[in-house]
């Protein structure tokens, strides 16, 4: 027998001529030019299925066509009108043999479009189909097994793709924590491809990555920090138009930034965690400087790890003006990877503070981060991070002039402080039945804004973010 993926053109075809002449007997009748047209069609491509077989089985299963265990994903898109139809009957699987006659495939098509008090049910339209003499064509179940086999290729959506590799980025570097306390070695080949994950996501999921990182970054895990400020550093490269071989380089030392946590005590992360930079005792300072060495050291001492990845790790705590306590730099000055990565860090520190939800949350750590333009942070890196993520970084939920709520979902290269929103709910907090999505930079013909951003929201209210946005399991 043919591989059913060798003749996949003639099996939608089929599907098609089936649908055709559902919706022309539907319309039209079973006597009319049209529906015979169809019907005769439809025999023609089953003819050609049969010449190697003695059947054609199509299946549903969740809201994807099959033929016997072959799911058609790609074609599936197209025919969900039809699928919803089948699937309002209850059909789930029709099977049909070698020898179809015309006046059979009329009297089936009829029974399967037609939803009366005798023909409520698949066992009723089963009982209909014998009754009327109808010999070739079958209705039935999904085999547990062809469904498992549709269930298993069932490709993965982008959201489950993304979120998967957003929480494997969490465990590696929890269990790196783990083993480098229990003084076990860092594991180079997981670091690796932990990285390549998180920039095929950067490349292919810009937007959903942020949108993801956003709505996690916000859950009491420590470890989430150090991904999400590899995401942004990845980000900040892909703005600037560094080449993609020296991506896993920059998200390894991403990743492993912080690993120098480990040299210092609780009490003094939590004091440093608890502010921010600006607000840093001379002891904070010293103790910035005590575990960025000592991540340095662990990173030059673990065969594998890449240069970088140590140098990053001791300088993306300095101040782009060099000012503070005096180290010994690597270099005449800090390298381009530590400052983009300082703005990472301090970025979404700030963000998942709090207490800044309560005085404006994105916005507040922008104006934080500007004020520190060319002293903290190099103005040029510091820009181009911004026109990247924007003042309100996708995931952001928002609050319009309009007096409605929506969720950013990419922000704008014209305007940092205009993205697109995907409008949620409406002026007295009804959530919409079908969410638009606008553009903040769109203008009315007198040349005003058509909307505006108010404040951002904080996540933990009463606004919900939309179900497909929220991680996947």
């Amino acid at each position: 027998m043919t591989d059913p993926i060798q003749n996949r053109t003639e099996i939608e075809e089929f599907i098609t001529c089936l649908a055709r002449a559902m919706q022309m007997s539907q319309v039209y009748g079973d006597s009319h030019d049209l529906t015979t047209e169809a019907v005769d069609r439809l025999l023609d491509r089953l003819k050609a299925l049969t010449s190697d077989r003695d059947e054609v089985t199509i299946g549903i299963v969740g809201d994807e066509l099959a033929y016997g265990s072959q799911p058609l994903f790609d074609y599936s898109q197209n025919k969900k009108t039809f699928i919803q139809f089948l699937k309002n009957r209850g059909v789930k699987k029709i099977t049909f043999a070698r020898g179809v006659e015309k006046a059979e495939a009329l009297k089936a098509v009829r029974l399967l479009i037609t939803k009366s008090q005798k023909i409520e049910t698949m066992e009723d339209a089963r009982a209909a189909l014998s009754a009327a003499g109808i010999r070739h064509i079958a209705l039935g179940d999904l085999r547990p097994a062809e469904q498992e086999t549709v269930e298993k290729v069932r490709p993965e959506s982008p959201r489950r793709k993304t979120f998967r590799s957003y929480n494997k980025s969490i465990e590696f570097l929890t269990q790196t924590f783990q083993d480098l306390k229990t003084n076990q070695n860092l594991n180079v080949d997981s670091a690796r491809q932990i990285v390549e994950g998180l920039i095929k996501n950067m490349l292919q999921n810009k937007n959903l990555l942020l949108i993801l990182s956003s709505i996690r970054g916000h859950d009491e895990n420590q470890f989430m920090h150090g991904v999400n400020v590899a995401i942004f550093t990845l980000l900040q490269a892909e703005v600037l138009g560094l080449e993609e071989k020296y991506l896993i380089d920059m998200g390894m030392a991403s990743l492993l930034h912080d690993v120098g946590k480990l040299a210092v005590s609780r009490d003094q992360l939590q004091a440093l965690e608890s502010k921010t930079r600006t607000e840093w005792t001379p002891q904070d300072e010293k103790a910035a400087m005590t575990q960025d060495i000592a991540g340095a050291k662990i990173l030059l001492e673990t065969e594998g790890i890449p240069v970088l990845a140590a140098i990053v790790a001791f300088e993306h705590g300095m101040r782009y003006d060099m000012k503070g306590p005096q180290r010994k730099v690597y270099g005449k000055s800090l390298n381009l990877i530590s400052m983009m990565l300082s703005i990472s860090d301090a970025y979404d520190k700030l963000r998942r503070k709090p207490a800044y939800y309560e005085e404006g949350g994105p916005e507040k750590a922008y104006e934080e981060m500007m004020a520190e333009s060319g002293k903290l942070f190099h103005p040029d890196l510091l820009e181009n991070f911004f026109s990247a993520i924007g003042v309100f970084p996708p995931g952001t939920l928002v609050e319009l002039d309009s007096g409605e709520v929506g969720l950013v979902i990419q922000s704008s290269m014209l305007d940092k402080r205009r993205p697109q929103v995907e409008i949620i709910y409406d002026s007295t907090g009804t959530r919409y039945s079908e969410p638009r999505i606008v553009n903040l930079v769109e203008k009315d013909k007198r040349g005003q804004y058509k909307r505006s951003i108010v404040r951002s929201i904080p996540p933990m209210g009463p606004f919900e973010f939309p179900e497909k946005y929220k991680p996947e399991t």
